[in-house]
């Protein structure tokens, strides 16, 4: 039997369990793509891979290397050490994965990026926020003789990549192989990723510059038509990673060190996306990977830049026009920062099952005050069609809602979805609603944690053994 625990209680719980599993890359810090581990030159060979997390403030955490030997099912990965368009790296959808790309050959590939993608499958390698890496799905015969540069997911079982050739190009989790979207141009492709539930790429070949939509939605078949977004040049601009901080906004990395370069600001105005100003920390500096958050309105920019030798990672809070860089970390000696990410895990709130009602009806669950992210103490779980006066039980696990499970005695329609690591007693007013808070720390461990719930009412009118309703079940993703 689950004791009844107090929402404290019930927290601590929680907190104890996320402790136990907590993500090995924290939410809320940035993770970069390194090639090289310093020992030689950077040369056109394959190269070693790293992902190096750091503070948003720029302290050095962990590095993650990443396999240089096939094991099982996995593959290496590899990139080359002077190509620059190639290193990104993406974060899916739900926030669970980071996702980047490279070689499936060994360190020391001679001109790796014009090998055969027979001889040297593309890999897709998948990175789950507790380190596990999954290099199981290449493409053998795509992306041959020119570089794969990106791919993204939107929940970590099906993959968009795009590359040198071969347009973009589809596959799932495993696969050997893949499909290309689209065989008219641009096929040279640089970033690929999902924002707002559609699917974009950038290039910066031929006539379209900038920011391009792929299909509609998240597209799986062949004969898509690739759209450059309005507004956007159709000429000299070389756009690579991209940020996407609302509905009406794009910031844009672009490696041009002629003055034109940095990070741009789109803003979309009557129908066309305008370029507002240019962000650079020099007139001679340049901007490839990109990422950013937006908090309370205002959007915070990390970049990779394109000085040489050694590039950097800044940062930049879009203040205007003048906003000033920051510095955050600079390359080593023989190495380059490529792509990044900001890991920002998206909180989300589902609904599943079926209720079973009392004698007043089908009992109610909601979330109450706010959303449920890290640091909002007020979170709480609402009931409602309860018994007035009466009360009820909040049932809280970890993990995802499961398959309806009867309870004896009670009717027939009763289902319970979760495993209760707590159950929570809720005391119902004279209208029949009540809540239990379930404040959420500040503690970023907790970011992505599920959590399902859901309410049991007592109802002694009912003629029942057990006399008891249930909502339906709700799942509760923690956010950033």
């Amino acid at each position: 039997m689950t004791p009844i625990r107090t929402a404290s209680l019930a927290i601590s719980t929680l907190l104890a369990l996320a402790a136990q599993a907590s993500a090995q890359i924290t939410p809320g810090n940035l993770v970069v793509v390194r090639v090289g581990d310093g020992a030689a030159a950077l040369s056109n060979a394959a190269q070693p891979v790293f992902l190096d997390e750091f503070t948003t403030a720029g302290t050095f955490v962990q590095t993650i290397a990443m396999p240089t030997v096939a094991n099982g099912a996995n593959l290496p990965i590899t990139n080359s050490g002077t190509a620059t368009s190639e290193g990104f790296v993406t974060l899916s959808t739900d926030g669970r994965y980071l996702v980047t790309v490279g070689y499936g050959t060994t360190v020391g590939t001679a001109s790796v990026a014009s090998t055969t993608s027979t001889a040297a499958p593309r890999v897709i390698s998948r990175i789950s926020l507790d380190g596990t890496i999954d290099t199981s799905t290449a493409i053998d015969t795509l992306f041959s003789g020119n570089n794969i540069r990106s791919a993204a997911t939107d929940d970590g079982t099906q993959f968009w990549a795009a590359g040198g050739n071969s347009g973009v190009v589809y596959t799932t989790l495993g696969a050997l192989g893949g499909t290309s979207l689209n065989t008219v141009a641009p096929t040279n492709l640089r970033l690929v990723n999902v924002s707002g539930g559609q699917l974009y790429c950038t290039s910066g070949s031929g006539s379209t510059r900038g920011v391009i939509s792929v299909g509609t939605g998240l597209p799986t078949t062949a004969g898509q038509t690739l759209t450059l977004l309005p507004g956007f040049p159709t000429a000299s601009a070389s756009p690579y990673d991209f940020f996407q901080a609302d509905a009406n906004t794009f910031y844009v990395a672009d490696d041009r060190t002629n003055g034109l370069g940095g990070i741009q600001k789109w803003e979309l105005v009557a129908g066309t996306w305008t370029l507002s100003y240019t962000l650079a920390t020099n007139a001679t500096t340049g901007c490839r990977g990109l990422s950013g958050q937006v908090n309370n309105g205002l959007t915070t920019l990390f970049a990779t830049t394109t000085t040489t030798p050694l590039n950097e990672l800044v940062t930049v809070t879009d203040t205007g026009a003048t906003s000033t860089f920051t510095s955050l970390a600079t390359a080593g000696t023989n190495t380059v920062l490529r792509g990044l990410r900001f890991v920002n895990v998206p909180h989300s709130i589902t609904f599943a099952g079926t209720g079973s009602p009392t004698t007043v009806g089908v009992p109610s669950i909601a979330p109450s005050n706010g959303l449920p992210v890290i640091g909002n103490t007020s979170f709480a779980i609402g009931a409602g069609n309860l018994v007035p006066n009466g009360f009820a039980f909040g049932l809280l696990g970890i993990g995802n809602l499961g398959a309806g499970v009867p309870v004896l005695g009670a009717p027939a329609t009763v289902q319970i979805y979760v495993t209760p690591l707590a159950t929570l007693l809720i005391l119902a007013d004279n209208l029949g609603a009540g809540s239990v808070p379930f404040g959420i720390p500040a503690v970023n461990a907790l970011a992505g944690l599920p959590i399902p719930s859901q309410i049991v009412a007592i109802d002694l009118g009912m003629v029942e053994p057990a006399p008891i309703g249930t909502s339906v079940g709700m799942q509760i993703n923690v956010g950033f």
